[in-house]
């Protein structure tokens, strides 16, 4: 199977869960669609459940906090709906340039640069196809606990703890409505999810990969100038220069697009991230819901793939850095060395990705959150001790 055929497999998943949550970001026509307003009237179902179970039970203070241990991943996909539609056409652009200057450029194996692009390709595949089984099976997993209930207590309780206003699941008709309902918003947050992560893996995934195509020419052009021919090749050098300036061009472009979309999820995924997994923490040091714990896990995996996809991009970059720094410049014409001397100027600002400016998104700042998450359990568990 070709480059290009691995990459169309991740979008037709993609088109497929863009449809189910109305995001349509391969339709340029229409702002909004049928799906759109859809996604829309389930999140103000969501909420305003949420809002009213919370007033019912506003006395039972554990009980709240489980109609709320999903609320925050709900919020996170709401605004990154938001975003997705606002930022379609940027969106679109990333994935054209992803298509033209990969893709189209080197669409087989024969190349150093057709090479990295298929493994590349291969590996981001594999991602794709990991990630959707593994958020799929979480309502498996919330599904087991009812069950567990039903064989063990002999009485039924909702898939999640969120009541539909006014029905009063006690009933037949009533159970069997608001496990529907909740069933059916969860599905369409599993296709927002897989949507929005799996995007933000692919397209940082790519970049890396331009960037690696990027450091192959400028070796190329490196080992051209200490070459014995260099007279000869004065026209071949400046062409090859002209090409590498427009990739890094074209790479620094790609990746501030990335950064205008990604920020502001980022940002929701860290607050909305650490009040889920607090809230779940909560949970499962004082019940027996193990479902708190395949939240706490959607949470972890969520937040790892963000912080990891920006260490990866942020090392990358460092090595295009070091590259840059470290090419042979001085056997350039004088006009040359003056166009590299804007590129060296450009490499004060690295290419990173942020949680919205706030913090690079890096390990060591996933480390941080990590360690005050982790005094956090301490300090329940002493508590409760």
């Amino acid at each position: 199977m070709s480059a290009i055929d691995l990459y169309q497999q991740c979008i037709r998943i993609f088109k497929f869960n863009s449809i189910a949550v109305g995001v349509s970001l391969w339709n340029a026509d229409q702002f909004l669609t049928i799906g759109s307003y859809s996604i829309m009237t389930q999140m103000v179902i969501y909420f305003w459940c949420n809002f009213w179970t919370v007033h019912k039970y506003r006395h039972d203070m554990l009980h709240v906090m489980e109609v709320l241990n999903s609320a925050g991943i709900a919020f996170q996909l709401s605004v990154k709906f938001f975003i997705a539609m606002y930022n379609k056409p940027i969106i679109r652009g990333l994935l054209q340039t992803v298509e033209d200057k990969l893709y189209a450029r080197y669409p087989d194996r024969s190349s150093r640069e057709g090479e990295i692009v298929y493994k590349f390709a291969k590996k981001c595949n594999i991602l794709i196809k990991i990630l959707a089984p593994l958020y799929c099976s979480s309502l498996f997993v919330f599904a087991l606990y009812p069950l567990y209930i039903y064989y063990s207590e002999g009485r039924l309780i909702p898939l999640f703890m969120y009541e539909v206003s006014y029905v009063d699941w006690h009933t037949v008709w009533g159970y069997l409505l608001t496990n529907f309902v909740q069933i059916f918003i969860y599905v369409m947050g599993l296709n927002g999810l897989i949507m929005a992560d799996g995007l933000v893996v692919l397209l940082a995934l790519h970049g890396i990969v331009y960037m690696e195509v990027f450091m192959i020419h400028l070796d190329e052009l490196a080992k051209l100038l200490q070459s014995e021919n260099v007279i000869e090749n004065k026209e071949k050098i400046t062409k090859m220069w002209r090409e590498c300036l427009s990739e890094h061009q074209t790479l620094l472009e790609y990746f501030d697009d990335i950064e205008n979309i990604n920020g502001g999820m980022c940002l929701v995924l860290v607050f909305t991230g650490v009040f889920a997994i607090c809230d779940n923490l909560v949970l499962c040091a004082v019940t027996d819901w193990y479902a708190s714990y395949s939240f706490l896990l959607i949470c972890f995996i969520q937040m790892t793939i963000y912080f990891s996809i920006g260490n990866a991009v942020e090392l990358k970059s460092n090595a295009l850095d070091i590259s840059v720094a470290n090419f042979p410049w001085y056997m350039f014409s004088r006009d040359l060395q003056k166009e590299y001397l804007f590129l060296i100027c450009r490499l004060q600002h690295p290419i990173i990705l942020t949680v919205y400016g706030f913090a690079d998104l890096s390990l060591e700042t996933y480390m941080s959150i990590l360690k005050a998450l982790y005094q956090f359990a301490m300090m329940i568990l002493n508590f409760l001790a």
